[in-house]
């Protein structure tokens, strides 16, 4: 077997066994599943039909429930009416991040997206009447198209023409005019942070994924690769003691998304996407520190990137590589549940209650929930090889992974891959030895 001595043969013949079983696991994966699960399928086509001949795709709610999709291959934003009917779907945009109700009771969200244009992408925040489907665009910005990371992954409504902006391109917050283009105030990271602290400066420095307008003026921030969540006070900067989360203090944090501030008093909380240790966890003021009052996750959950706390006292959770969008109820229990969408953010909305009303985790009893049990919804349950699978490489995998492809299926491609780049290195590399071994004899 080209040429190799025995014991490489039987190296090669093993790692090609390997290979062509995991192979055969992926093929199974396939044949077993729907070519196409998604939701963004089925919102499409039912989207195409007048609505009164719609029929429910999702669970009924108390409520509209607004979900946007970014995973790879799949970006749209869909909403679903309380009866489980799409109420809205667009997918014209080439990337889908943050969505917020604008304002809070009405049927009118705003979102942040990005249109690919040759060397350009376009920023865009637009407004949409979920129930009319008039569209209004709030905000456009144009950077160039590089391999950095540029898209905007949050805005916040701060006023009816201002909005807070989590520039991840420029690892800053800027507050901008929508009317006049007019930034009125700006936060780097620099000012906070040593540069070789998190991600590799100046490509994906500190992801800065999200932010929030807090009710005193403040504004929260999500540092992705600082795995911290930070408070800017707009005239003295970051207060060091209301950073939640420190560089690579996976205990606490790992790569975190969407914050969700819960205002609660003099003590507040904060709920969190935890994603890279799988988990939602919710940390409260005490003593003039944070202090881990929640955690939730199960055996189906992989990198999670949206949590909210519902003014009934459940919890919304968007489940990215697991294809779930989740409701928690106060026993931790799902009581609902949409199975096959790569989401970003999800919005509960048209209640008569705000954001402001919701409580914190210890004020409402709940329990903590670990993984071990039984999966919920559809996603498939993690095996306990890809838990020794380091999460980072777990989730880059589940990210670019079709919906369709299960975690077991997940971790047969990675071994596939690998065994094959492997049974190749040894052929090539033995080769070059024989080259230069004979090279050396002339």
């Amino acid at each position: 077997m080209f040429g190799l001595p025995p014991r490489l043969r039987a190296v090669v013949a093993v790692l090609c066994v390997i290979a062509a079983v995991s192979a055969g696991v992926v093929v199974v994966d396939f044949v077993g599943s729907e070519l196409d699960p998604s939701v963004g399928a089925a919102a499409a086509d039912q989207a195409d039909r007048p609505y009164a001949e719609r029929d429910p795709i999702a669970p009924p709610a108390n409520g509209t429930t607004v979900v946007t999709a970014q995973k790879f291959q799949h970006n749209f934003i869909v909403a679903f009416a309380p009866d489980g009917r799409v109420r809205y779907f667009d997918d014209s945009l080439d990337r889908y991040h943050d969505v917020d109700p604008a304002p809070t009771g009405s049927h009118t969200v705003e979102f942040v997206g990005a249109i690919y244009d040759g060397d350009t992408t376009h920023e865009v925040v637009r407004r949409v009447n979920l129930t009319t489907g008039a569209t209004t665009e709030r905000y456009r910005h144009s950077v160039p198209r590089t391999d950095r990371p540029h898209r905007w992954h949050d805005v916040d409504r701060v006023g009816p023409h201002t909005l807070a902006v989590a520039d991840i391109g420029r690892d800053a917050v800027f507050v901008v005019d929508t009317r006049t283009g007019e930034r009125t105030y700006e936060w780097s990271a620099q000012s906070a942070y040593d540069l070789d602290s998190g991600g590799r400066f100046p490509f994906d420095w500190t992801h800065l994924n999200d932010v929030e307008r807090l009710p005193d003026g403040r504004y929260m921030a999500s540092l992705r690769n600082q795995d911290s969540v930070v408070f800017v006070d707009p005239g003295s900067g970051v207060d060091p003691a209301w950073t939640l989360g420190a560089d690579d203090d996976y205990r606490i944090l790992n790569e975190q998304h969407n914050p969700d501030y819960i205002p609660a008093g003099d003590r507040p909380a904060v709920l969190v996407a935890d994603s890279q240790n799988d988990r939602i966890v919710e940390y409260r003021r005490q003593d003039g520190g944070w202090t881990r009052t929640w955690v939730w996750t199960d055996d189906a959950m992989a990198w999670p990137r949206d949590a909210d706390r519902l003014p009934n006292g459940h919890t919304l959770v968007g489940d990215t590589n697991s294809g779930r969008v989740l409701e928690v109820d106060t026993d931790g229990d799902v009581v609902w549940a949409i199975d096959g969408v790569g989401v970003y953010d999800v919005e509960r909305i048209g209640l008569d209650a705000t954001r402001n009303d919701t409580t914190p985790a210890d004020e409402l009893g709940l329990e903590n929930r670990s993984s071990g049990g039984a999966a919920t919804g559809s996603g498939s349950a993690r095996t306990p090889v890809a838990g020794l699978v380091p999460p980072v490489v777990r989730n880059s995998v589940g990210f670019v992974a079709p919906l369709w492809l299960s975690t077991v299926g997940r971790v047969a491609a990675v071994t596939g891959a690998v065994s094959a780049a492997l049974a190749v290195g040894v052929v090539v590399g033995h080769r070059v030895y024989r080259y230069r071994a004979s090279g050396a004899k002339a």
